[in-house]
């Protein structure tokens, strides 16, 4: 696809944390861009880099986390070279972030029309006292919840209505981009799927482009079109998400879809041995190597392979598809 169909494009990403000794370098050379009205989805196990990279895009990164390299385009706008002033018209009208805890994200003495009101009005939103109260029982609405919720207190709300008001405080000015980071964690699997099914209405409804950050690879499959999969801080593969679960390429993706069970009927679920590697010295060659059932000794040991074109919209980092 052309660069004009592409509303963000991230290019060569290195976000690291400092310590003492090496930096842990939980994304490492990402480059991958969310296309205009798509959902997009970032999968792999827990510490591959999925949260560190959204918190980079949205510019959340907090020290120790800092950003070593890389272009983070927006409309063609690299964000990391805007000002703290530039950043602030950006975000909430551009960009939204909903983050993973939304009990943490929430301030517990104010009410919820306060709340979403001083997002609206803080990035931009000009609104008269009566047009913001309207504007705030749109949004609850909007997200599946009654008016009367405004006039609440996070701690009166259960956690999916919590989750649903992050939601309605990131489309409050109808951002082109929405990043969501683990948004149906610690949540039962029929709020689950409302929160689910909402993002997917949002887009629908807005046109807004999502990326879905989330190890659960049934919630990718029910609601992405394409998938990217993770693995120690790099992108393994990438392409449509049908494609990805019919006919993965690299074994770690083949490992993931092959733990999933169905509910077509039985099938031999498979795991996966070992642990992901130390960021801080990542292995040489394939940092997947070490738990490869597939290893080409002597070469994916040595070699790291580039994310090449498998197919049409189809990328791969693996020897085996070289």
């Amino acid at each position: 696809m052309a660069s004009s169909d592409y509303l963000l494009k991230v290019e060569g990403l290195k976000a690291f944390y400092r310590t003492r000794n090496s930096p842990v370098k939980a994304v490492d050379d990402v480059s991958i861009g969310a296309k205009k009205s798509e959902i997009l989805g970032i999968a792999g196990e827990s510490g591959c880099g999925k949260s560190t990279f959204a918190l980079a895009v949205t510019r959340l990164l907090k020290p120790p986390g800092y950003i070593e390299d890389g272009k983070i385009l927006l409309n063609g706008v690299d964000i990391l070279k805007l000002s703290p002033k530039e950043l602030k018209k950006v975000r909430w009208s551009e960009m939204s972030y909903i983050p993973q805890s939304s009990m943490n994200a929430l301030n517990p003495v104010m009410r919820i029309e306060e709340q979403i009101g001083d997002a609206i009005v803080t990035h931009g939103g000009k609104m008269s006292k009566d047009e913001l109260k309207k504007r705030v029982e749109e949004l609850l609405t909007d997200v599946g919840l009654a008016p009367e919720v405004a006039r609440m207190y996070p701690h009166e709300l259960s956690g999916g209505m919590r989750q649903r008001v992050i939601i309605a405080m990131a489309i409050a000015l109808n951002p082109e981009l929405i990043v969501a980071d683990e948004p149906t964690t610690a949540l039962d699997v029929v709020v689950q799927r409302g929160i689910l099914q909402m993002l997917s209405d949002i887009r629908r409804k807005f046109g807004s482009s999502i990326i879905i950050i989330t190890h659960d690879m049934a919630a990718q499959a029910e609601i992405v079109d394409r998938l990217a999969i993770m693995y120690a801080g790099k992108i393994v593969e990438a392409g449509s998400v049908g494609k990805l679960f019919e006919e993965p390429l690299h074994p770690y993706t083949q490992a993931l879809t092959s733990a999933i069970p169905s509910i077509k009927g039985k099938r031999q679920l498979s795991g996966l041995s070992g642990l992901p590697p130390d960021l801080r010295k990542p292995p040489a060659g394939c940092r997947f190597h070490p738990r490869c059932p597939k290893i080409i000794y002597n070469k994916c040991e040595i070699e790291e392979p580039e994310l090449i074109d498998a197919e049409k919209d189809r990328l791969v980092a693996c020897h085996l598809c070289g």
